[in-house]
């Protein structure tokens, strides 16, 4: 490999049960291996051997490789992205206040920024190393180990380009000719210098990685939920085909990775472990979701010894655990996206509309309408299980992608079905076409509150971030509104990408 200082921020090696080797691809790293961390020699010489190398990119999921508190990892991002949107608010500083009030988004020196566009590129190379080691040393292994090992780094290779292109390039549209640049597709190891893909081959590359990655994991059950399977690779294509606004193959997807994931014991979180109706009381509190429901078709599950202090999701975003971010920059929902709530939805449990809601200690703030959807495992342990899919969401993307491609009927069927374990009143609106699926988009919203989605919804719809009519403070939060098309939606192409890499193109 080429040593090349200038592209150091992607400079990166393979990971090993939850460490990154550096690789050499600079000189600021160093040249040996450090002793607690295996051999490439070693890592190479196995297919058990390279599982344990595919364990070690899942468990950075939840990990710090950033010096910015509130970016652990995925779920730290995902906070960001709900900042970003017009469903969640807050009114005293805490770590994500820069994406709540879009100061990141163009600061391309700001780590706060950079840091996503490292993160995901050390997702792609090191799925990109194991995917090398396969094709040079098991590239006639008819173990099907081989075929499943491939069949993740090829999901998660697809998953960080999807993230990266949202975030950094216009929006696909469909109908057009989506040449406008995207992001690097980076299918190789090694850290050259690459200029930008046009959005339309940044889509058809990541999905004909999901489409390999969806035969290869045919049969696959992995032995848990923090590996990817089928069904995961099929929920995957489902979002990117719905991103794409290709509604009627999303929606066909949708329903494939439902038929899979069902088959494969998994179902969507049901009214009785969402609630306990005699008491009135939320039961799922998500930090013991793999345990308590059968609805995270991939998740991370972190045991209480192995902790990632206030680096973890629930260090931020539950109402319970013992942190500044939690004690005061209490997270609540938009109140006119509460109201769109029927009197007898399940869901309203999830948050206090009163702001009188039992708090564990006199420091604690209380708002209206604050978080209770997430709840620590104690005010002392901020660790918890993270779903990063749920079986719940697919049921709604096969509703919207259904009703937005002409299929009334089957998008009524999948929204029925879910609604019933979420509202035990509800009755069949009559809504049709584009109203069916604005009905669908407010469950939508309401079921993932928390779970990243917004940001990229809005973005996909071409629809504006309105927070007006509601309880955000626009002098905490620096704005309202945000029409599609100002500055702002696209994040700006770190400058130390743009500085040393000759072939990147500016997005500004």
């Amino acid at each position: 490999m080429r040593n090349i200082k200038s592209f150091k921020h992607l400079a990166l090696g393979l990971i090993v049960a939850g460490s990154f080797m550096q690789s050499g691809c600079s000189s600021d790293y160093m040249d040996t291996i450090p002793s607690e961390q295996a051999s490439t020699e070693t890592v190479y010489a196995s297919l058990d051997n390279l599982y344990m190398a595919l364990n070690g990119i899942h468990a950075r999921m939840v990990s710090q490789d950033l010096s910015n508190q509130g970016l652990g990892g995925e779920p730290g991002f995902i906070i960001a992205r709900e900042a970003l949107a017009d469903d969640m608010t807050w009114d005293t500083q805490t770590w994500h206040q820069g994406y709540l009030n879009w100061s990141y988004n163009m600061n391309s020196t700001s780590s706060y920024n950079s840091g996503i566009w490292e993160t995901y590129y050390k997702f792609i190379l090191n799925a990109n190393l194991i995917l090398e080691q396969l094709d040079k040393n098991f590239a006639d292994s008819t173990e099907d180990l081989a075929k499943h090992i491939k069949g993740e780094c090829l999901t998660i290779r697809a998953w960080a380009h999807f993230q990266l292109v949202q975030i950094y390039a216009n929006s696909y549209r469909n109908g057009q000719e989506n040449n406008q640049l995207g992001v690097p597709y980076r299918t190789s190891s090694e850290v050259t210098a690459m200029a930008r893909n046009t959005v339309e081959d940044v889509y058809n590359k990541i999905n004909a990685d999901l489409d390999e990655a969806i035969t290869l994991l045919e049969g696959y059950k992995p032995a848990d939920v923090n590996h990817h399977s089928q069904s995961t690779a099929l929920g995957m294509k489902a979002r990117v085909t719905l991103t794409q606004q290709k509604y009627a193959e999303a929606a066909e997807v949708a329903a494939r990775a439902i038929e899979v994931a069902e088959k494969s014991g998994f179902q969507m979180m049901t009214k009785d472990q969402l609630a306990d109706l005699a008491q009135n009381t939320v039961k799922c509190g998500f930090s013991d979701i793999t345990s308590d429901t059968k609805d995270a078709m991939y998740a991370d599950m972190t045991e209480d010894d192995q902790t990632v202090y206030f680096y973890s999701f629930y260090a931020y975003m539950s109402w319970n655990f013992n942190s500044s971010s939690v004690r005061t920059g209490i997270k609540c929902i938009n109140q006119a996206t509460y109201d769109m709530m029927s009197p007898t939805d399940l869901r309203r449990l999830w948050w206090d509309p009163t702001g009188k809601a039992d708090v564990p200690g006199k420091s604690y703030n209380q708002r209206v309408y604050q978080n209770r959807k997430f709840t620590a495992r104690s005010t002392a342990d901020a660790v918890g299980d993270f779903a990063f899919m749920r079986l719940s969401e697919i049921y709604l993307i096969a509703a919207e992608a259904y009703a937005r491609s002409g299929q009334d009927a089957k998008a009524k069927q999948y929204l029925q079905t879910f609604l019933a374990e979420r509202d035990p009143e509800y009755k069949d609106l009559g809504n049709t076409g584009d109203k069916l699926a604005e009905e669908i988009m407010v469950h939508r919203r309401i079921e993932l509150w928390g779970e990243g989605f917004r940001w990229f919804d809005l973005k996909r719809l071409n629809l504006p971030c309105k927070r007006t009519g509601s309880n955000y403070d626009k002098s905490f939060c620096g704005f309202l509104e945000k029409e599609q098309g100002e500055d702002g939606w696209i994040f700006e192409i770190p400058k130390k990408e743009t500085d040393f890499n000759p072939l990147m193109e500016t997005n500004y």
